[in-house]
């Protein structure tokens, strides 16, 4: 019996064993979130154009002659003075240090090459950005604890390589491997669909990430984005498979986020500048009282959870300008919702057909642009 109760207890004993061994050989739980939320879109098939509005004469003109332009449908895409230099002076960049060896280092690096920055604006991921601003160079550079994060730039520069803004996509695609799966850290998989291939893919280059913006009318690369690991996983820009918890975004105040939105509207504005400047077409003016308007159907849409050019309270762009004290001969609107911030969204409308008419539509002249968290509004219009 003793014998026969042995051999029992060491036979249980080999199974506990054998059971704790398989559970230990599985593999830790993935949890799949699906890029944020909801995807990045930049509003419906025809965004909203005014050809001719009568003058204002202090009275509700009897009719307003409004004419929608027809537009193609768009694809939806899946997310002052100057401190620094002196008017005419350069700085010598030639062989300067490209910029994705830049991250992770200090802040000092790109103020001992450009000067003090243009602007230092707050954003809701927790660094600052700096902005330069000028003819020939646009440049924001995330900082966070004195050090560079992230940069964002859209125009040529020496320190761009081993890229250069303008390279074909074809010859992007043919030199490096945009995959589909990308694992930062052995905790996170992003999951890029087609259509992110082909307008955001994302590489690693001497342990730095690089987010690639394509112009998909051009075929060419638009922007470029150098970030470190931490900050991919914050901005969540892709679909994503991961274990563990996620990093968790800074709690901002009413008054923060005011600041980081008109720092993002401020964002829109230059990079629509440049985008028309490439495209030989002049620059647009600011409009305040514009902005207020574009500020506001962000606002709209976000507290009220709805995403079109018509407001269920507060009308159509027309209206809306009209009753904002906006004397206009022409309007046109631009709307976009969840992109991370102002570039990835001027991104995202470039790259819709209707969007890019009003993006370079000679006969706009200034420009409004609103932004509420992750609502951005753009109103253009031509004043009476």
């Amino acid at each position: 019996m003793r014998i026969i109760f042995k051999l029992t207890f060491i036979v249980f004993g080999l199974g506990l064993i054998a059971f704790m061994l398989f559970l230990d050989s599985q593999p830790e739980q993935f949890i799949t979130q699906e890029q944020p939320e909801e995807s990045p879109t930049i509003g419906d098939d025809e965004p909203s154009y005014i050809e001719e509005n009568e003058e204002a004469t202090g009275e509700e003109p009897e009719e307003k002659i409004m004419k929608e332009v027809e537009q193609v449908e768009s694809e939806e895409v899946i997310a002052d003075s100057q401190d620094g230099l002196s008017d005419g002076e350069t700085v010598e960049i030639e062989h300067a240090n490209p910029f994705h060896t830049l991250i992770g280092e200090a802040s000092d690096e790109l103020v001992s090459l450009y000067g003090e920055p243009d602007r230092v604006e707050p954003s809701q991921y927790g660094y600052e950005w700096f902005v330069w601003n000028r003819d020939d160079l646009y440049l924001q550079a995330g900082i966070q604890g004195g050090s560079i994060v992230t940069i964002y730039t859209n125009l040529p520069n020496n320190q761009t390589e081993p890229f250069e803004i303008g390279e074909s996509y074809d010859h992007l695609a043919s030199t490096w491997n945009f995959e589909r799966e990308i694992t930062i850290t052995n905790d996170y998989q992003f999951n890029l669909s087609p259509k992110e291939i082909r307008t955001n893919p994302i590489i690693e280059v001497d342990g730095v990430w690089v987010q690639l913006y394509i112009d998909t009318f051009d075929q060419e690369l638009s922007s470029i984005r150098y970030i470190d690991g931490d900050t991919v996983v914050l901005h969540q820009p892709y679909s994503l498979i991961y274990k563990g918890s996620l990093p968790e975004k800074p709690t901002l105040t009413e008054s923060e986020w005011e600041q980081v939105e008109k720092g993002m509207a401020r964002q829109v504005f230059d990079l629509t500048n440049h985008f028309r400047q490439k495209h030989g077409l002049d620059p647009l003016d600011w409009d305040e009282d514009t902005s207020a308007v574009a500020f506001g159907h962000s606002k709209d849409m976000r507290d009220n959870a709805y995403f079109s050019h018509h407001s269920p309270t507060h009308g159509d762009l027309g209206e809306r300008l009209t009753n904002g004290g906006v004397q206009y001969q022409r309007a046109a609107e631009n709307i976009a919702a969840r992109y991370v911030d102002a570039g990835a969204a001027m991104e995202g409308w470039l790259n819709s057909e209707g969007h890019r008419v009003n993006l370079m539509n000679e006969d706009l002249t200034h420009l409004g642009v609103g932004v509420h968290r992750d609502f951005y509004t753009q109103n253009f219009m031509t004043p009476w």
